[in-house]
């Protein structure tokens, strides 16, 4: 996705600002991206549609993955569940998955059935939250006798009502396939983390959709990212290598790194502000790098 087009949808959406001037991290932008890196290698079968308008009013469902074929195999475990349509509702961290958030998905989806004449029965419901949503799954099982098992870890099949449903416990997935992109689409990440996350990026196609991810992950792990640069030199050099910074941070190249470095992470999306505390760096060198590229 364009990071012009990224930042121009986050002054579209929040508009807002928190106490320290700075503008909310915007996961579910990022969560477009994760998705379809979580999908990846089976991106010629299917098809996305963002914030799908369900009519004239504000109604919108996150992300509907439509299977281009409706009987192709996506060999995925986020996507065993899935049928021709599919309806993923994603919480951003922080957030809690209600037993609200839960019927105002199902009538989403029973709405885009009536709507684009889609039988029940070719339709899936996913959720995706960080935190496990204890009181909606025993609401589940209680108040609806609805069966619910954990499939692999991290991810819940609710049995019982009119669409297949599955809950996404994000922070519990375990590292198979693609499912590592949607694990750590958070904070809290450690430097090695954003090592991994960022070798990732650079094996994955020219093409795929990373600009939003990368934006939101290292503007949510400005330690993380701090603790990647701290890294002794065996370490960090395969990130430098990879993504182009040819000069080591405290040998002679290392103004040449750090202008490198600011213009690299200013392509990943982040604000001059943000590139200046993580690379500890005055705002005034940092805006002197940029205006040289």
């Amino acid at each position: 996705m364009d990071r012009r087009l990224v930042r121009k949808e986050e002054h579209a959406i929040t508009g807002k600002r928190d106490k320290r001037g700075h503008e909310p991290i915007t996961w579910h932008t990022a969560f477009r991206d994760v998705i379809q890196l979580t999908l990846y290698p089976y991106r010629d079968r299917l098809s996305f549609e963002f914030e799908h308008p369900l009519n004239s009013e504000p109604l919108k469902i996150d992300v509907v993955i439509i299977k281009k074929e409706g009987e192709a195999v996506i060999d995925s475990p986020l996507a065993a569940i899935f049928r021709r349509v599919n309806i993923v509702e994603y919480k951003s961290p922080g957030d809690h998955l209600s037993v609200g958030d839960y019927h105002k998905a199902g009538a989403y989806a029973r709405l885009y059935s009536v709507q684009n004449r889609v039988e029940t029965g070719e339709m899936s419901i996913s959720f995706v939250v960080e935190a496990h949503p204890r009181k909606l799954l025993e609401y589940l099982v209680k108040e609806y006798g609805y069966e619910v098992q954990e499939e692999w870890p991290g991810i819940y099949y609710g049995k019982g009502d009119i669409f297949p449903v599955q809950i996404v416990e994000s922070k519990q997935l375990g590292d198979w396939g693609g499912v590592k992109w949607l694990k750590e689409l958070r904070g809290g990440l450690k430097g090695e983390e954003l090592r991994e996350i960022i070798e990732m990026s650079g094996s994955m196609p020219k093409g795929a959709p990373l600009s939003a991810y990368l934006y939101t992950i290292l503007r949510a792990n400005s330690r993380g990212l701090k603790e990647l640069m701290a890294m002794s030199d065996a370490a960090f050099e395969a990130v430098l290598k990879e993504y182009g910074f040819t000069a080591k941070w405290e040998t002679e190249g290392l103004e040449k790194g750090r202008e490198e470095a600011v213009i690299r992470l200013q392509k990943y999306g982040m604000e001059p502000k943000q590139i200046s505390e993580a690379l500890e760096l005055p705002l005034g060198t940092v805006f002197r790098y940029l205006k040289a590229e």
